[in-house]
């Protein structure tokens, strides 16, 4: 069996350190900042969640680029509708990945369409699923009249097929998410995670 000298096991060390130190990345995104009003009488919408997700890109696969969950906030609206999330420094240790620019964002509360999915919410920014960083803006959210309607709009707001995001970083909005569901006498999703505070 060979032995590693000295020099050997420190130039070991050093490559070691240079390739795992190249492995884990960082991005800042926001700060967030906006309103959120009712698109039939113009009030602001008080409680509404907010929530942004936020992405890797590992651009070299054979199928083509694939992006990967890095993290994920939520805040609620406040009595006059608005919400602020400060600026968001998200490191992860991923090989061989970017960064996704811009923010995945849905904007819910039971009874309202969600941002960006519903046809009848407003606006529409680039790219369609994000909401721009640094800047203040105001999304309208329809009222939902009807059981189909609020069934639909389900899939708006996820599905639910988040479940690479630890429930942590989920609460508010799967409990409007199953909100939802309970109004429309259907099961909750996640009950049991949501409760024990699980991943």
């Amino acid at each position: 069996m060979n032995r590693v000298n000295a020099p050997q096991m420190f130039f070991l060390l050093v490559i070691s350190a240079i390739l795992m130190g190249g492995c884990t990345i960082s991005h800042e995104y926001g700060p967030y900042k906006g309103k959120v009003l009712d698109l039939e009488t113009g009030e602001p919408i008080e409680g509404a969640v907010v929530f942004l997700r936020f992405f890797t890109m590992f651009q070299l696969s054979p199928g083509g680029p694939v992006s990967q969950n890095a993290d994920a906030i939520e805040v609620v609206t406040d009595r006059n509708g608005e919400f602020f999330i400060p600026p968001h420094k998200v490191a992860v240790f991923r090989v061989l990945h970017g960064w996704e620019p811009e923010c995945f964002a849905i904007i819910f509360k039971p009874g309202y369409g969600a941002f960006p999915r519903h046809k009848k919410t407003k606006p529409t920014f680039k790219p369609s699923y994000s909401i721009p960083a640094d800047q203040f803006i105001v999304v309208w959210l329809p009222r939902l009249k009807t059981r189909e309607e609020k069934r639909e709009n389900l899939f708006s707001v996820g599905g639910y097929s988040m479940g690479d995001i630890p429930i942590e970083k989920q609460r508010i909005i799967l409990e409007m998410y199953n909100a939802e569901l309970q109004s429309l006498g259907l099961s909750p999703v996640m009950s049991k995670k949501l409760k024990q505070g699980e991943r």
